[in-house]
């Protein structure tokens, strides 16, 4: 059977999702995305995401008719780093970029699905909740904003390097802030709630670069959470000692004084 190319084809936008990137061409060539999914060899009615989804598919022939390379299909894809026992990707839009979304309506970047991505690499606006409630747009604090940076930097490296232990200081770093706060368990890292997020990964950089002091300054405001680590972590007694001393060793606090 002949191979017959898409008669309009839109060019794919840096690091476009293949599946935003199907959604317009099937816009482009009058179809539904079922019948364009179809047409190109796809098992189901949606377009694929991940390398594994295309299992099945005859990719020299896919790449033909969409005209479109090997390496650049690969490029369109979402891959997930085995090993890492933090999730890090999402498997649907929870952020957008308001500029790119404005001028090309329904595109999706793969870079917008990381938990650590905040900035859009097409146009370096700041990635916003795609279903953020509108009361929920409280400013975000420069100490905050710091911190929040510093921590998707960790986590990007952590998952990109694929180093274990790395991945293993993340997971628990962020199980610890779990016990802290009940809101910022993992979850938090793709939270529609942007100040949870925020606090999640600022969270994550204290306590990757100093654990044993954020642990005790939190641990200091909520006597309490003491329990709920003994509980959590039965089998690090003597590191739950360190951290009571460490809190005994720091400066009370003082109260404010009323004007």
């Amino acid at each position: 059977m002949s191979i017959r190319p898409l008669p309009r084809r839109p060019a794919p936008l840096p690091d476009e999702l293949l599946s935003s990137w199907i959604t317009r061409l099937a816009v482009a060539n009058h179809c539904s995305v079922p019948e364009l999914c179809g047409y190109l060899g796809f098992d189901g009615e949606h377009p694929p995401e991940t390398m594994a989804e295309l299992l099945g598919a005859n990719i020299e022939r896919l790449c033909a008719i969409a005209r479109l390379s090997t390496g650049d299909l690969k490029g369109m894809l979402l891959a997930r780093r085995a090993g890492v026992p933090v999730e890090c990707m999402s498997w649907s839009d929870f952020q957008h970029c308001p500029t790119c979304t404005r001028e090309m309506p329904g595109v999706s970047l793969r870079n917008w699905r990381y938990a650590w991505s905040l900035i859009c690499k097409s146009c370096g606006s700041e990635l916003l909740p795609v279903r953020a409630s509108p009361g929920n747009e409280r400013q975000v604090s420069p100490r905050l904003l710091t911190r929040t940076v510093e921590g998707s930097w960790q986590l990007e490296q952590a998952y990109r390097c694929g180093n274990r232990r790395q991945s293993r200081r993340v997971d628990l770093t962020m199980q610890v802030v779990g016990t802290f706060e009940f809101e910022l368990q993992h979850a938090a890292l793709f939270s529609q709630d942007r100040h949870h997020r925020y606090a999640m990964l600022a969270a994550l950089y204290l306590g990757m670069s100093r654990p044993m002091l954020a642990a005790a300054l939190a641990l200091r405001n909520d006597p309490a959470a003491e329990t709920r680590l003994r509980v959590a972590f039965p089998h690090q007694r003597k590191l739950l000692v360190r951290l009571a001393r460490r809190v005994a060793d720091l400066p009370s606090r003082r109260p404010r004084r009323k004007k």
